[in-house]
């Protein structure tokens, strides 16, 4: 008769140690890459969605800049043209690092945002600005809005991480920060994500939206 062979308590409990190990060293890094993975798409379909509300906005009002339409209060233009809902809330985004955490202002506190049903939230950033030199197909007045890929809910709120910056154009563009429209945009006077979106040292944290714009809303850092 053949005597059957099992694992002792000992082998048992050193196996589930090994198993715990290995899971928590591969979990945190195979999340991150879950979650990276998700963000380009997210960014992209935000982008998309922009893109469609302007050329709308101007189609329906016969209009040739957006601030004939929207005045200074781009989010609640918006609103008449994406189903979503007003969110009123202190708005504080941490700027990108990977060697440090520290705040920067990346939506206005108290500021209204449009929370969609997609789970995207859309911000304005202070009122409407100019820059004095624009190619002819741009008007040089813009909105700044910032795009919350996951919600505030979800972490971690962070420039560069689940949140980015964009230009909306008065003419209905909408301008990665940091990429290279936005360096035509800038005539070449801007910081890109190439020097402002690093691994280490200081980082500008909203230009690693032109980072993925860039890279086929991939993020690559």
């Amino acid at each position: 008769m053949m005597k059957l062979k099992g694992f002792t308590l000992a082998e048992v409990l050193v196996t589930l140690a090994i198993v715990g190990t290995v899971a928590s060293l591969t979990l945190p890094a195979l999340m991150n890459n879950v979650s990276k993975s998700s963000v380009g798409p997210s960014l992209a379909k935000a982008v998309n969605t922009l893109e469609t509300a302007n050329k709308t906005i101007l189609a329906d009002n016969t209009a040739r800049q957006l601030h004939t339409v929207c005045g200074d209060d781009y989010i609640a233009c918006l609103r008449n043209y994406v189903t979503g809902s007003f969110v009123d809330q202190e708005v504080d985004y941490l700027q990108y690092s990977l060697t440090e955490a520290a705040f920067s202002a990346g939506g206005e506190d108290g500021s209204t945002g449009l929370a969609t049903n997609d789970g995207i939230i859309y911000y304005q950033s202070g009122a409407p600005a100019t820059l004095e030199t624009v190619p002819n197909n741009y008007y040089g007045r813009y909105y700044t809005v910032y795009i919350d890929t996951n919600g505030t809910a979800k972490g971690p709120n962070a420039l560069g991480r689940d949140t980015f910056e964009v230009l909306i154009d008065y003419n209905g563009a909408v301008i990665p920060y940091g990429g290279q429209m936005y360096k035509d945009y800038t005539s070449g006077e801007s910081v890109l994500w190439e020097t402002g979106c690093l691994r280490t040292g200081p980082t500008d944290g909203a230009s690693c939206t032109g980072s993925v714009a860039d890279n086929g809303w991939k993020v690559v850092y």
